[in-house]
């Protein structure tokens, strides 16, 4: 809400942008359609906007990463982030290029891949989660994979732990495995928890604000991919991927879908459908005691023995030796 003369106006963003809009457009409709907001600052957008938003709230712990001194085999995909270095050392290789984050400072993580390395007695305090347009692109991305200085991050620090404290108590040690686990809770709790995250990405945002970090842009043809990425992270991790089927009244061929895939993601489809299938099996594999052959079968083996190959190849370790590991996705 904004105040005039004394006065609250109604309509806060919204009525800013269509005010704007009739100053700077006379003659057009006061309305905004999504398409002329898409060339706008996405720094004002109506709350129904905002409100369409895809939250997932997915860890705030601080500990000691469970594998040191050893880069992850490939590439591993990890949602938006943040961490912040208390103690040793910790290498980041993404977007082309490496970067140490050291005690004191943090680490914005971008959605996507990347390979990492903790240096031996490395503590970390760390938020991860997912911040998505509807159609599944995330709203952060460009600018991100970014190192900050402690002065610079010291209000996202102080946010994080108030968060750590509203989420976990007393306890001041929460593993990544505990920190990600799916914990039981009352609806209080729940909106509790939900209005502490809120809180702290607010500052996030404030912090990225202050980077020259914007939302991602959503234009006409953006919506198209993000369409088709939502319909490829959805599709059954048991069945073989037909593109075709994922652009359904699009009129598009095969050979464009690939492309428009590949501009987008930075991979082919199938590669990409590859890692989210090592990223399922690491996640349940980290937080589940389902039995090796059923999470197999579950992403498409019908052999175990298969399985165990496939995941030993991508990620140096048997699916058991990384189950008693802990896993090793969480920074």
């Amino acid at each position: 809400m904004k105040k005039s003369g004394g006065k609250e106006q109604a309509g806060g963003d919204s009525a800013h942008l269509t005010s704007s809009h009739k100053k700077d457009a006379p003659g057009k409709p006061g309305r905004l359609c999504l398409a002329e907001i898409a060339y706008m600052s996405l720094s004002l957008l109506p709350p129904a906007v905002w409100q369409s938003l895809r939250f997932d709230w997915l860890w705030v712990y601080r500990g000691c990463p469970p594998v040191v001194e050893t880069w992850s085999a490939q590439e591993i995909t990890v949602p938006a982030g943040w961490f912040y270095v208390e103690e040793g050392l910790v290498k980041i290789q993404a977007d082309g290029r490496e970067m140490v984050v050291k005690p004191g400072q943090s680490f914005f993580t971008a959605p996507g891949t990347r390979r990492q390395w903790f240096a031996k007695g490395t503590k970390l305090t760390s938020v991860g989660f997912r911040c998505e347009w509807p159609g599944g692109a995330p709203v952060f991305k460009t600018g991100l994979n970014a190192v900050l200085s402690p002065t610079k991050s010291a209000a996202l620090l102080a946010a994080t732990q108030t968060l750590f404290r509203e989420v976990h108590g007393r306890k001041s040690v929460v593993t990544y495995r505990e920190g990600t686990a799916a914990v039981p809770r009352g609806v209080a709790d729940w909106c509790r928890h939900e209005a502490a995250f809120r809180e702290w990405f607010s500052v996030y945002v404030q912090t990225l604000e202050k980077m020259g970090v914007t939302p991602e842009n959503s234009s006409a043809e953006d919506r198209r991919l993000d369409s088709m990425l939502k319909a490829l992270s959805e599709w059954p991790l048991d069945e073989p991927l037909k593109l075709g089927q994922l652009t359904a009244g699009m009129k598009l061929s095969e050979r464009r879908v690939h492309d428009l895939l590949r501009s987008r993601l930075g991979m082919t489809a199938q590669v990409w459908m590859e890692r989210r299938r090592l990223e399922v099996a690491r996640q349940r594999l980290a937080g589940e005691d389902t039995a090796l052959k059923e999470i197999a079968f579950a992403l498409g083996f019908k052999h175990p023995p298969h399985f165990t190959a496939w995941f030993k190849r991508h990620t140096g370790m048997t699916p058991t030796g990384f189950r008693d590991a802990g896993g090793v996705s969480g920074a």
